[in-house]
């Protein structure tokens, strides 16, 4: 059996599918109750995944018949979980389960859910007598770091925010671990899937960014002033900076690859290519139909709209500034032929991701003010 957290966000349910579809054996998901049961919340999750990514009623039966919901938080010694009443044959735990909040002021919540947690999943895991625990952390825990970016452990953080530093210590917290062959998994910024280009469970990353770009757009749109609606925000960023985007299914396809090959250590599932930061960012300024961007180093002569932006999309500081190349030598070594190096990464495709999260994933109800 497999135990997954996070099996209703977006890394998460993409991957019980994917165990489903390339395994025989059951799927234990810990799932936090909320307004309804977990096994209410879980089987609504995955419904939604398996149709959104062009699945329809194929994984239905699976769905019902392999997967389990276990009511459980991760901010809980062993995750709130009783290990003797959890059913039996648990085998490889795959922890997708995360806070991606990265402020100052959450900085206690980020250690209670990305730390702790990841201590209280890695307790459970042993107490269930897994064989091999999966930990899902990020590419981008090199932070500030530029040049070729290693897999292996982070010795000497340079983090931006909070989040990547709380990435950092639970990835320390799974190494330190005895017992059970230990894989973390660094996938890129993840998007949508590869062929449908839905996203469901949770915006973050590429999204995050677009999201507060909308609100930009709504709220200038509101004034009412040509001038303002027509001005290029500045945004501080590095044009020329490579940004490594991964479909959801195919990261999902290159972590199972890796736990069936047996091999354990560190892998970046990410893309072999990159796109410019400065060709997606203008992108996605003509989809949500502002002009594109004026590009700079500095925040000095910020307008009020500049300013506000530019702290809305601190926590994507990693992906604005310093070239990173990340090194996947290791994957190679394991998966010699990943799911993701064969897909197509161009501006064609891009778009056509960022329309999906236009049309779909933004709403006009809530448009929040520039200013605090």
């Amino acid at each position: 059996m497999h135990v997954v957290t996070g099996a209703t966000g977006l890394v998460g349910s993409a991957l019980v599918l994917e165990l489903l579809r390339r395994t025989d054996v059951d799927v234990a998901c810990l799932v936090r109750p909320g307004r309804s049961d977990a096994a209410a919340r879980l089987t609504s999750a995955l419904g939604a995944a398996t149709r959104a990514f062009g699945h329809g009623e194929v994984f239905d039966a699976d769905i019902r018949h392999r997967c389990v919901a276990v009511a459980a938080d991760v901010d809980l010694p062993l995750c709130g979980v009783d290990p003797a009443r959890f059913p039996a044959g648990a085998t490889e735990f795959w922890h997708c389960a995360a806070d991606q909040r990265y402020e100052e002021r959450h900085w206690e919540g980020l250690q209670r859910t990305n730390v702790l947690g990841t201590r209280h999943a890695v307790d459970l895991a042993s107490a269930l007598g897994c064989r091999s625990f999966n930990h899902f952390s990020t590419a981008y825990v090199a932070g500030r770091r530029s040049g070729t970016v290693r897999e292996r452990a982070v010795t000497d953080p340079l983090h931006n925010n909070r989040y990547e530093e709380s990435k950092i210590a639970a990835e320390w917290v799974v190494l330190a671990a005895d017992g059970m062959a230990k894989r973390i998994l660094r996938p890129g910024i993840v998007i949508g899937h590869s062929v449908t280009h839905a996203v469901v469970g949770g915006h973050s990353g590429m999204y995050g960014i677009h999201r507060q770009l909308v609100q930009v757009e709504r709220m200038l749109s509101m004034l009412g002033d040509p001038a303002v609606r027509t001005r290029p925000l500045r945004l501080r960023a590095d044009p020329f900076t490579p940004v490594d985007l991964a479909p959801v299914d195919l990261v999902a396809a290159d972590a199972v690859s890796l736990s069936l090959s047996g091999h354990a250590g560190v892998f970046h599932l990410t893309h072999p290519t990159g796109i410019r930061l400065g060709d997606g960012l203008d992108l996605m300024f003509d989809v949500a139909g502002l002009p594109r961007p004026h590009y700079t180093y500095s925040d000095a002569g910020f307008a009020p709209a500049d300013r506000d932006f530019d702290r809305k999309i601190d926590f994507f500081r990693s992906y604005l500034t310093g070239a990173k190349t990340f090194d996947r030598s290791r994957l190679l070594a394991a998966v010699p032929s990943p799911a993701v190096s064969s897909w197509r990464l161009d501006l064609a495709v891009l778009r056509d991701f960022q329309i999906w999260y236009q049309n779909h994933a933004t709403s006009p109800r809530t448009v929040p003010s520039l200013s605090r």
